[in-house]
């Protein structure tokens, strides 16, 4: 049964990530936000101040300056003029009787402001003071302008207000539409580990569903397809194999104990009890020929045999086997060194199963050629036998394979191509069969050059 996904499942991971970010996009959007509204809503404030600072400049130069100080369309504004000693000579009536708003003095002709809390004005609010200077009848004159923060405070506020609701909220959404996203997304993964989890080896046939989409966990599926397929064909060889060993090596010893159980119960003369182990020791030499190559076949493994391979002369190893034969018209034909990385002991099998194999089938010639033309060399083995049938010219690569015609008790174990094919495929070379020109078999093996 498929786990519920926990804290480490990718979908709670997805969605915290997704929701992690966006989340601190959005702060950080809201104190930029927050921060250019509160800076343009005061520079507003500003610039209002500095107008009002100006005409306030503009009366005095006509010399019609009221006192309490009043103007059109600003009738309650705030509003200081001081003299060049810094004294409060006009002020509207809001700030009637007080000192001045602040320290500011600017040189003529310029202006400079300050926020200030502490405006002795009837509320709390914070103010933008605007100051310039001008010089008016032969004095300077300071105007200082106050206009309150108070609309620019309350809509920061709101703003703010806003994001500390809307921010979580929109985080949230976020979260669970991932989930759900993601959550669609991986079922078709969940489906795949369901699958996956209830097969065994008896159940290697099965295959998990594959989505009609062309994304990544349609290639996982395709990738998990693929490897049950070779694992389904991998057991079915292991079985194969496994029955057909089984089955070879209980012949020799089956046939070994019928005649040791013969000559216990009939010992007859010592030239019969001589005989009768001689029999059963030809079926022992069966048996351990077969161990022998079973072993050889368990331990072809290309990690392993790759750190011995070496330069090797194609042409003169193959010229050595050829004279340890005792098989007579066995023809040599080769065109000087013909180098391979590979490892001499097992291209000796290689060769030796070959000529073995030819041995066996041929009917009175076996000829041998060896070419070397980069990037390959071909080893090249002819026999003037039976032949083998083109459906045939796969099939005697595998382990046991014994053509009908040749399953005989002395035509070997059937495992002789088999750790030729084994041996070469991991050398990086490939092994075939054609039709020969004496009239049987020809095997090729292509091995790369060196």
């Amino acid at each position: 049964m498929r786990r519920a996904p926990g804290r480490g499942s990718v979908r709670t991971q997805t969605t915290l990530v997704a929701a992690g970010v966006v989340a601190l996009v959005l702060v950080i959007s809201a104190v930029g936000l927050t921060g250019l509204v509160r800076h343009r809503l005061v520079d507003a404030e500003r610039v209002a101040a500095r107008v009002r600072a100006d005409d306030v400049v503009a009366l005095a130069r006509t010399g019609r300056l009221p006192n309490p100080l009043a103007y059109p369309g600003e009738e309650s504004g705030a509003t200081q003029v001081l003299d060049s000693k810094g004294t409060v000579i006009d002020a509207t009536g809001n700030l009637e009787d007080e000192p001045a708003l602040s320290e500011l003095r600017p040189d003529v002709g310029d202006h400079e402001s300050e926020i200030l809390t502490d405006v002795p004005l009837e509320d709390d609010d914070r103010y933008v003071i605007v100051a310039t200077t001008a010089e008016v009848s032969g004095d300077n004159l300071t105007v200082l302008a106050a206009a309150s923060l108070e609309s620019a405070d309350d809509t920061v506020e709101t703003l703010w207000s806003t994001f500390l609701w809307g921010i979580p909220l929109l985080t949230l959404l976020v979260a669970g539409t991932t989930r759900l996203l993601v959550a669609r997304a991986l079922r078709p993964v969940g489906a795949i580990t369901d699958e996956v989890a209830d097969i065994t080896q008896a159940d290697l046939h099965r295959r998990v569903p594959q989505p009609a989409s062309t994304d990544e966990i349609a290639q996982l599926a395709s990738t998990m397809n693929d490897m049950l397929a070779r694992l389904e064909s991998s057991s079915t060889r292991q079985q194969r194999f496994v029955a057909d060993a089984s089955h070879e090596m209980r012949s020799p010893l089956a046939s070994s104990r019928a005649v040791l159980e013969v000559a216990a119960l009939h010992p007859g003369s010592v030239d019969d009890l001589v005989a009768a182990i001689g029999d059963s020791l030809i079926d022992h030499q069966r048996l351990e020929t077969l161990v022998s190559d079973l072993l050889m076949l368990a331990r072809l493994d290309g990690s392993q045999t790759a750190i011995r391979r070496v330069a090797t002369d194609v042409e003169a190893l193959t010229r050595t086997v050829i004279e340890r034969r005792i098989e007579p018209a066995v023809e040599f034909a080769g065109v000087g060194p013909a180098i391979v990385l590979a490892d001499g002991p097992q291209l000796d099998r290689v060769l030796t199963n070959l000529l073995d194999n030819a041995a066996r089938h041929r009917r009175s010639r076996t000829a041998v050629a060896v070419t070397a033309a980069r990037p390959t060399v071909e080893i090249t083995v002819d026999d003037d036998g039976p032949g083998i049938a083109e459906a045939d010219r796969q099939r005697v690569f595998e382990p046991f394979t014994r053509l009908d015609a040749a399953r005989t008790a002395d035509q070997g174990t059937g495992l002789g191509l088999a750790i030729v094919a084994e041996i070469v495929g991991d050398l990086g070379g490939r092994v075939r069969v054609d039709d020969s020109p004496l009239g049987g078999a020809r095997l090729v093996v292509s091995l790369p050059s060196s």
